[in-house]
């Protein structure tokens, strides 16, 4: 596992949080965070696939034939490369954070990506349940860090982009889209999430996810989102149940997630940029939530670190433009 580590990223090179294409103005971006959850549980729950659901399709994703090419072909490309093969992303992405660790946390690793098109891609479980807990500034992350430092696995630099019809469809079911980045290009993934609850810092969200088997290629969808709606079969049941017409990119933002061995389970430390600021957070995915999280306030209490339950999403930051 400490082979996975990445040399410690250089802040100088961090790019800024991509944001929302010009063209798009009066795209609805409302607090989905204060609405109810039941809808968009249902969509999220019927997506989760039968053994015979298809992989990515076949062909070109620039020119929307088909789905990504085999993922061997996109791992070997380096940073370079898929910079100089790739369209730029709605916000020009610049000098992108180099190098990183694959795979994630023991009882959440996405299962391999799929290297040829014959095999049907993992998804994440139908609900994830965990503690999450605000840090009020980097002093704190930076002390949480420290006292953590032995168990420290992984570093990764996440690039999050959110998708929404240009009607506003998946707003109106409670449905979040997300296609993340890890490491510049070494993974990509297609996440599917209903309304996330939050009380007293544990969240609960319905969620599926499907694993893009060229994370490279995968950067097309940026420029040309609609050709996910024909590439993924995820989100071919998706468009199948809602009807969306198109898919637009609202933006996002980056998250530079540390991983460690805490307590039987891992606890992730996020340092995440918005165009409008930075935020700190630390995340445990668990079947106990109120254990965990009891635990996790006596660690941070025990050493005078200051800390808050966790209001909403980082995704309803990224909408309302706050850090709260």
């Amino acid at each position: 596992v400490d082979s996975l580590t990445p040399d410690p990223p250089n802040p100088t090179r961090w790019p800024p949080p991509p944001s929302a294409p010009a063209h798009l103005p009066g795209h609805r971006m409302l607090p989905l965070i204060r609405r109810a959850a039941s809808s968009s549980a249902s969509v999220v729950a019927s997506l989760r696939p039968h053994a015979s659901a298809p992989a990515f399709a076949r062909g070109d994703p620039a020119a929307g034939q088909g789905g990504v090419r085999g993922v061997h072909q996109g791992a070997s490309k380096g940073a370079g490369a898929a910079a100089a093969a790739h369209p730029a992303s709605p916000t020009p992405p610049g000098n992108r954070g180099a190098g990183g660790g694959s795979g994630g946390p023991p009882h959440r690793r996405i299962a391999s990506a799929v290297a040829c098109c014959t095999h049907r891609p993992e998804v994440g479980k139908p609900m994830e349940v965990e503690v999450k807990i605000r840090l009020p500034d980097r002093a704190a992350y930076d002390r949480i860090a420290q006292l953590l430092a032995d168990g420290l696995m992984v570093t990764h630099e996440q690039e999050n982009f959110f998708f929404d019809s240009s009607d506003g469809t998946l707003e109106s079911q409670r449905v979040v889209l997300r296609l993340r980045f890890y490491d510049v290009d070494r993974k990509a993934v297609i996440t599917v999430k209903g309304k996330q609850i939050l009380e007293g810092g544990i969240g609960r969200a319905s969620e599926v996810e499907e694993p893009v088997p060229d994370a490279a290629a995968a950067r097309t969808f940026l420029t040309a989102p609609t050709n996910m709606l024909t590439q993924s079969p995820m989100l071919q049941g998706l468009n199948n149940k809602l009807g969306l017409k198109d898919l637009v990119c609202m933006g996002g933002f980056r998250n530079r997630r540390q991983e460690y061995k805490w307590q039987g389970f891992v606890l992730e430390l996020d340092e995440t940029y918005f165009e409008h600021g930075t935020l700190y957070e630390i995340e445990v995915e668990t079947d106990n939530p109120e254990a965990v999280r009891e635990q996790l306030e006596s660690l941070l209490s025990s050493n005078g670190i200051q800390y808050s339950y966790s209001k909403v999403s980082k995704f309803a930051n990224f909408i309302n433009k706050t850090l709260d």
